[in-house]
């Protein structure tokens, strides 16, 4: 995935946003969608530090701000599933950048998620998905106003960020 029209109104084009170091080389700097051929689509906010260098969502790191995709692995392994049974996005595809080394992501902001908001659309209209599971705020409102009214009925589940307050208990029934 590369950037697209859409993202030249975006802060976040050409990662100017972001200090030096936390810039990536890498050719096509939105992270991409990962398609595993599932029927459960997992939504997440934005990328992080990590996922950003990585180029891939949700990455098992355990590091200051990092841990949310620990904890989901550990919840897919308690589970029987692993990251080949979900397709897995950002509802806005690049990283937002943070107040600092070690301090917590920044959330994006609103002419990020318009910019992204045609990509995610094309995803959830490319399949049918059975269910698709949101992590935070923002997620959980971009899915919900881009699901086409004509759509087959999908289940939506709403889930706090994987390290705001979430169980283990509560990780392990979403899957």
């Amino acid at each position: 995935m590369t950037y697209d029209s859409n993202c030249e109104k975006c802060p976040y084009y050409n990662q100017e946003n972001l200090s030096v170091n936390q810039r990536t080389n890498r050719n096509s700097p939105p992270v991409e969608f990962e398609n595993n051929n599932s029927d459960t689509l997992l939504v997440f906010q934005a990328p992080g530090n990590v996922e950003w260098r990585v180029g891939r969502a949700i990455q098992p790191t355990v590091e200051i701000g990092g841990t949310a995709g620990r904890r989901i692995e550990l919840s897919w392994e308690r589970v029987g599933k692993s990251r080949a049974d979900f397709d897995i996005v950002n509802s806005v595809q690049c990283f937002p950048g943070n107040e600092g080394e070690g301090t917590r992501d920044l959330a994006p902001n609103g002419v990020a998620i318009n910019s992204c908001a045609y990509r995610l659309k094309v995803i959830l209209n490319t399949k049918e998905y059975r269910k698709i599971i949101t992590f935070g705020g923002v997620a959980n409102q971009m899915v919900n106003s881009l699901l086409e009214i004509d759509n087959e009925p999908q289940v939506v589940i709403q889930a706090k960020h994987p390290n705001g307050g979430t169980s283990k208990a509560e990780l392990d029934t979403l899957w």
